[in-house]
């Protein structure tokens, strides 16, 4: 025998000693790795979903500005009046704005009213989401031109007939409809094309709980005075919601609380309105996230300690099937920490290989899911590489126990064995 198959002392002699033994039984080395690669499979697979959903939150919260309040109206108009109070609560309107605007920390208050149209260029059958807007409206969502300009001031206060455009939207007119200066006809109402919109996505699995607007098939018009926030309340119509811009993303907490006091106090304690906070949602998202990571550390832990079990059978058995190996080694002059490094070596080459089979299935099945399903998936670095840690662990746990078993023996009791 040569020194690497005598002592396998190196790293690199006893991984290629561990390789030549395993590969003798090949087979039976696969069955005792497939606990571990399903097991690093499920977690890969798993992980990277959860990475995606992940993102996705982010960008949907991203979307909504982390140092806005947004404050929706919840009340469907013609509603009954409230049994409590014998009159309808009011749905959002100028004295609430005004209230707003009071409350320290708050830097800019806009504000907009949803309603449902038909576009004669796309057929009476065809309603799009319409949003009455000022000028401010864009800046507070994020919402970036690809040509034209935005709503001015000068429209909201001469009533002009304009409007802005989704990217999706503009598309879908026919040429040249679509275009910048061409007219369209929202209820039957002229308006000249102003801008249209940068794409800005709008994924219909959304993951976080709420919904947002698909601005990508939005048109957009100005709010004008006469049918603004103070006339609204005249005719029975309130504002779809108001965007609160915090000076200071910090005070973000007791800005909130001051909004919706304000605004219970209005309507003498009603809540008829909804207040989503971004930032509160970012935080909510992560916290999630962290526990769902420490459920699915579990559940893998679980799952390798039970493939790791496996293994350790295995090299049992592999250590019983070569004492006589054993103690001719030890009869030639390897030591206790020789025979240790042998089967621990194959106990960690077993796992590891099995490991890195799991990562490859792992991450062809995130994205064959993702592919089929439509949902969002990221195959980062760190559940890769959390995996093959743990693939080695599993190795070390399974191959400790055998290994100290192997270099216990005694040579003389390991010669006689047959």
């Amino acid at each position: 025998m040569n020194s690497i198959s005598v002592f396998a002392g190196k790293g690199r002699d006893i991984l290629l000693q561990a390789w030549r033994a395993l590969a003798l039984h090949r087979l039976r080395s696969l069955l005792s790795t497939l606990g571990i690669i399903f097991a690093v499979a499920a977690v890969v697979t798993m992980l990277s979903i959860a990475e995606g959903a992940k993102r996705e939150a982010m960008e949907q919260v991203g979307r909504l500005g982390l140092d806005n309040i947004i404050v929706r109206n919840t009340m469907a108009e013609n509603l009954l009046p409230d049994r409590r109070f014998g009159y309808m609560p009011e749905g959002l309107g100028n004295r609430d704005i005004r209230a707003i605007k009071q409350i320290p920390g708050v830097d800019k208050v806009t504000f907009a009213r949803e309603f449902n149209a038909f576009l004669s260029e796309l057929g009476e059958s065809d309603v799009i989401q319409t949003l009455e807007v000022n000028q401010n409206y864009f800046a507070a969502q994020g919402l970036r031109l690809a040509e034209g300009r935005y709503i001015s001031a000068l429209d909201v206060q001469k009533r002009n007939q304009v409007c802005v455009l989704g990217a999706d939207l503009a598309g879908r007119i026919e040429s040249p409809g679509g275009n910048l200066g061409s007219i369209v006809h929202l209820d039957g109402d002229p308006c000249r094309v102003v801008g249209v919109l940068i794409y800005r996505g709008h994924d219909k699995n959304e993951t976080m709980p709420l919904v947002l607007r698909d601005f990508d098939n939005a048109a957009f018009i100005p709010m004008h005075e006469t049918s603004g926030a103070t006339a609204l309340l005249d005719q029975g119509q309130y504002l779809s919601e108001i965007v609160i811009k915090i000076s200071d993303a910090r005070s973000i907490g007791p800005a909130s609380e001051a909004v919706r006091r304000v605004l219970s106090w209005n309507r003498d304690g009603v809540e008829n309105f909804e207040l989503v906070i971004p930032k509160e949602l970012l935080a909510q998202a992560k916290r999630t996230q962290r526990l769902f990571n420490i459920v699915l550390g579990s559940i893998a832990g679980i799952s390798l300690l039970v493939g790791g079990i496996g293994v350790m059978n295995i090299m049992l058995a592999n250590v019983s099937e070569r004492t006589r190996e054993i103690g001719i080694r030890r009869a030639i002059g390897a030591k206790r920490r020789h025979i240790t490094a042998q089967f621990l070596g194959e106990a960690i080459l077993l796992t590891t290989v099995g490991g890195g089979v799991g990562v490859v299935l792992g991450s062809s099945a995130a994205l064959g899911l993702g592919f089929f399903i439509q949902w969002p998936i990221s195959i980062s670095a760190w559940p890769v590489l959390m995996a093959i840690l743990m693939s080695i662990g599993a190795g070390l746990g399974a191959g400790m126990y055998p290994a100290v078993k192997a270099a216990d023996m005694k040579p003389v009791d390991a010669l006689r064995h047959i």
